[in-house]
């Protein structure tokens, strides 16, 4: 058996190839360029050794999306390829070399040597449809990451232009951005009205935006500390910050359409035609835990794919990394953090519904309050709660059942 370890970059790949004894087949690791001409140079180098392709087992790590095309390459050229865990692989590495040494050379040879004694374990590729519901909650969370700092620079100029604006409303709701627009400073309240102000709501639905309001916000900007100074180039700057964080809320209504379109298909796909009418889908019976929304689902299964591939729920929990570090030696024992381990967007999503669940989901309260009353804090009876609601997202997934 031939073992191919390919060090994973953006503009380039480092190959390693090794015989059963550990010897290279060639005397230097060489380059492949992320391109066609680069692939098909790899087929040749492989070919040089064996034509057979059941003689090679090729690894590379799961580190990002840089070695997607190359993967997909390989697999449909009838190769046997392997998708590497990286902890697993550093660890084998510093254990192999025992020094913390890292360079492409090195980290392609320890994969190929790493295949050779087969210790690994398989990682997971996602199918279209996983790999497109991910896409997207990540360029969603990738927005939702900007938009934040659009909404801080905002905050930073209303703190000068007119400070006491937040005492009146929220300057991130529908009323807030068209007050903000329409008087993006104190100053400009100068010449305005109550019945002005509320012209501005005539459109917007929903608002509680009253009279006594508008009355108050005139009275607040004639009493404002705010200076004026620079006044007319801080209303450009305010409102220019305020179409990009428009653009911003367009494009997450788009994507998270767009998810929940995915989710409906994800669900459909759980059934045959015939159990249709009888059966509810996946999706809808992981809608029915209290507390739960269609988003923290699309974060769950977006970043962790099919469910039913953990053979255990202590599998997924690992996966997910939602277990507190330790530290024990003798008589001592320490419970640390939580470990870093996972995916952070799954694990945001759980804890953030965990916090939903207090108010909408009984049996996940009456967890959280036995964990309080024994001592726990309250960011550890969270962290109960979302492993909890892990448990039942799995067994709901593995079952296709209804929360109960």
């Amino acid at each position: 058996m031939k073992y191919v370890g390919i060090d994973i970059a953006k503009d380039f790949h480092v190959v390693t190839i090794v015989d059963e004894n550990e010897v290279k087949y060639y005397k230097k690791a060489f380059r492949v360029i992320n391109s066609s001409d680069g692939y098909k140079f790899l087929l040749e180098k492989l070919d040089n050794i064996s034509t057979n392709k059941n003689d090679f087992i090729i690894g590379l790590e799961a580190t990002g999306i840089y070695g997607e095309n190359l993967l997909e390459f390989l697999k449909v050229q009838g190769y046997n390829v392997k998708l590497l865990n990286p902890y697993q692989t550093k660890n084998y590495r510093e254990q192999r070399t025992m020094k913390r040494v890292k360079n492409d050379n090195i980290d392609s040879h320890m994969i190929a040597l790493f295949l050779k004694e087969d210790r690994y374990s398989s990682g997971y590729v996602t199918d279209d449809e996983y790999q497109g519901l991910r896409t997207l909650y990540r360029n969603r969370d990738s927005i939702m990451l900007d938009m934040k700092d659009v909404k801080k620079r905002i905050l930073t100029n209303l703190a000068v232009t007119f400070p006491e604006f937040e005492y009146i409303t929220n300057p991130f709701t529908n009323t807030g951005l068209a007050l903000l627009d329409k008087y993006p400073t104190a100053h400009h309240y100068k010449h305005s009205s109550v019945d002005r102000i509320m012209k501005l709501f005539s459109h917007i639905q929903g608002n509680n935006f009253n009279r006594d309001k508008a009355l108050k916000l005139l009275e607040l900007s004639r009493e404002s500390i705010y200076s004026g100074k620079a006044k007319d180039s801080r209303a450009i700057a305010i409102r220019s910050t305020i179409r990009l964080l428009r653009m911003y809320l367009s494009e997450i209504d788009i994507i998270e359409a767009e998810i929940l379109s995915l989710l409906d298909k994800k669900g459909i796909n759980q059934q045959t035609l015939d159990e249709l009418p009888t059966k509810n889908s996946l999706i809808d019976n992981l809608k029915t835990i209290p507390g739960v929304s269609e988003k923290t689902i699309a974060a769950v299964i977006s970043e962790c794919g099919d469910l039913t591939r953990f053979p255990s729920i202590s599998k997924f929990i690992g996966y997910l990394g939602l277990f507190p570090t330790e530290n024990s030696s003798g008589n001592s024992k320490h419970i640390g953090h939580l470990s870093k381990r996972g995916s952070p967007l799954a694990k945001h999503a759980l804890y953030m519904s965990a916090v939903s669940c207090l108010i909408h989901n009984t049996q996940l309260k009456q967890l959280y309050d036995t964990k309080r009353s024994q001592g726990k804090s309250k960011k550890e009876a969270l962290i109960a709660v979302s492993r909890k609601l892990a448990t039942i997202i799995y067994a709901i997934f593995k079952y296709n059942t209804p929360y109960n």
